[in-house]
């Protein structure tokens, strides 16, 4: 152990009064020499003390930093006994329970004590340094299993292939109830009122917990003054209700806009969207984009208009002032405009700037509607 110099006070002090000569029997009682007598001794005691705890200091620093008293060690020691039990049962031969391969570094042949003794003294790197090696092991040989089962799949006929595909054609169409995936989560539901809404991503399209989606569709169609004759714009299809409520009320023409194949495929299961495929009534489906589908229509083409969007952080194309704008023109004078933003709260924003561009847009009487959620507004 290394030599530990006292402070440069303490040492001072000692030699001075070891060098001082002893008290003169003679001579009287002197002040300062009983005021120097018991301060060697004090000093000394200090300085002792001090060198006793730098000792027990590094005893326990040596202790803590050993291979022994680690969480590493004791992981290694329950290791290396799951290994003794594995050999005698017969598996000694093979890896043990945390998969590490006996190395030179860890002979197979050192029973638990000799590994205690072994990892005496390593420190913290040299344990880390371990057990990157014995990962590194472990991916090397998953790595080769994983490539002799590529072989043995590699080794399958073009024959079976092809019965894979045809069990594959065999399983029909996908169930709405059971609910699929497609880039998407589609699944079809049915409320507390009986009729079904559809869920994307977990989120429900529908209101259900005051009304039936049905009648909340038939509610839209009648603050737009849906009658008989009307022409009506859907933009947003989803399961088809409001344009089978604007069908039932007598509109003449429904166009109901759709952007999601795997939204008409629910449709096409739920047994209250039927109208929305009869070839013999009004409504006529346009699959695309709404903000470029909608392009395509004359000015003053609908009487009508109903916007039941996603939300905005999924459909911000479908709430621009462009889009807005293109509503108005296709809208005759007088037509209505109904857009739904559900309730997005009170500090929300969206149904504000929804009226804003409404209004910017050139629509008039821009109100909230709060039995349907959302704005109404009409074209002069």
């Amino acid at each position: 152990m290394a030599s530990i110099l006292p402070h440069p006070a303490i040492h001072a002090l000692s030699c001075r009064c070891r060098s001082a000569p002893p008290p003169s029997a003679s001579a009287g009682p002197s002040t300062n020499t009983v005021a120097r007598a018991p301060l060697p001794c004090a000093a000394s005691r200090r300085f002792e003390s001090s060198q006793e705890d730098q000792d027990e200091w590094r005893q326990r620093r040596s202790s803590r930093g050993s291979g022994a008293s680690t969480k590493g060690a004791r992981r290694r020691e329950r290791a290396d006994a799951t290994e003794g039990a594995d050999a005698e049962d017969g598996g000694g031969g093979g890896r043990g329970a945390r998969g590490r391969r006996p190395g030179p570094s860890t002979p197979a042949a050192l029973d638990v004590d000799d590994r205690k003794a072994a990892s005496n003294g390593r420190g913290r790197r040299d344990e880390d340094e371990e057990e990157e090696d014995a990962a590194v092991a472990d991916v090397l040989g998953e790595a080769a299993v994983d490539e002799e089962a590529e072989e043995e799949e590699g080794s399958c006929g073009e024959g079976e292939e092809e019965d894979v595909e045809e069990e594959g054609e065999a399983l029909g169409p996908r169930s709405a109830e059971d609910g699929f995936f497609d880039g998407k989560s589609y699944r079809l539901v049915p409320t507390e009122s009986g009729e079904n809404t559809i869920l994307i991503n977990g989120v429900k399209m529908h209101i259900s917990m005051s009304k039936r989606p049905s009648q909340d569709a038939e509610d839209k169609c009648r603050l737009i003054k849906v009658r008989k004759g009307s022409t009506v714009l859907d933009i947003c299809c989803g399961l088809g209700y409001s344009a089978s409520a604007a069908a039932r009320l007598g509109a003449r023409r429904v166009v109901t806009l759709e952007l999601d194949a795997n939204v008409l495929e629910v449709a096409r299961q739920n047994p209250a969207s039927a109208a929305l495929f009869d070839p013999e009534g009004p409504i006529q489906i346009v699959m695309g984009p709404a903000q470029e589908s909608i392009k395509a229509f004359e000015d003053e083409s609908f009487s009508g208009v109903m916007h039941d969007p996603p939300r905005f952080s999924f459909a911000g194309e479908l709430y621009s002032q462009a889009f807005y704008n293109e509503v108005f023109r296709v809208l005759k004078c007088g037509g209505r405009f109904f857009h739904y933003t559900g309730n997005p709260g009170g500090r929300s924003s969206i149904p504000n700037g929804v009226k804003r561009r409404m209004m910017a847009a050139g629509f008039v009487n821009v109100k909230w509607v709060d039995t349907c959620q959302g704005m109404l507004g009409i074209k002069p």
